[in-house]
């Protein structure tokens, strides 16, 4: 689905990507791991282009995505969560659902909310229909953050370490929720700190520092038996 080529991107002088290259299947779950500061976050930005690469290419299902891509296109298949959930304080839970649906898929109202509803009993949240995300936990909201993505029907998700912004004890709630996504072969792009998650649920695991990817492979490979020395080091940290 995507296909990265020598990917880089500098902030002014600080280049925070250097020459990154992946391919991304169909159905895959890739977990991004390593030390805060590394790139994981502005990689995934640049995949549907909320920060635009300085160098390399992206494709996503053979098309270039450049500047000159209409983004909201590659939104509606492209989604994401992000790590303070990014929900519409002055909407309701259902309101946020359906928003995106109607104004930009054109979908009917009717429609629009029997698909929320559906959703939200997925989460387990269809009790919470209609509160406001203040009214809700952390857990609670990174969970609607979810539903609303899944509203746009796409077809791979990015998460932005989802859990990382979670009271220890509400972490579990959300991951079951991706392990069942990722169960249902939803494509998912997954940076965590969460090394559990990344045992458990993805096909592949990448570590990055310092702008590189420096290992990647089985999660068996690279829990187990790591080749670099760097990726060593960060897991005997984590572990």
């Amino acid at each position: 689905m995507f296909n990265i080529s020598k990917l880089g991107k500098k902030f002014g002088d600080l280049e925070v990507l250097k020459s990154i290259s992946m391919l991304i299947k169909e159905g895959e779950v890739v977990c991004i791991i390593g030390p805060s500061g590394s790139g994981k976050s502005t990689f995934l930005r640049c995949l549907n282009l909320l920060e635009v690469p300085t160098s390399g290419k992206i494709y996503y299902s053979g098309t270039l995505i450049d500047a000159d891509l209409d983004s909201k296109k590659l939104r509606k298949e492209v989604g994401m969560v992000f790590q303070k959930f990014n929900l519409f304080p002055m909407f309701t839970v259902l309101e946020n659902l359906t928003y995106a649906p109607i104004h930009i898929n054109k979908m009917k109202k009717a429609e629009a909310r029997e698909l929320a509803v559906s959703l939200l009993d997925k989460v387990g949240l269809s009790d919470k229909i209609n509160e406001y995300p203040a009214k809700l936990s952390g857990g609670q909201q990174q969970r609607v953050a979810i539903a609303r993505a899944l509203a746009m029907r796409p077809k791979m998700l990015l998460f932005d370490e989802p859990t990382s912004a979670l009271d220890p004890e509400l972490v579990g709630d959300v991951l079951a929720v991706m392990k069942q996504l990722a169960a249902e072969g939803m494509t998912m792009i997954v940076v965590t700190h969460e090394m559990g998650f990344a045992r458990d649920v993805a096909d592949r695991v990448v570590f990055m520092d310092k702008g590189y990817i420096v290992e990647e492979g089985p999660p068996e490979k690279i829990f187990n038996h790591p080749e670099q020395q760097r990726t060593k080091e960060f897991l005997a940290r984590v572990l």
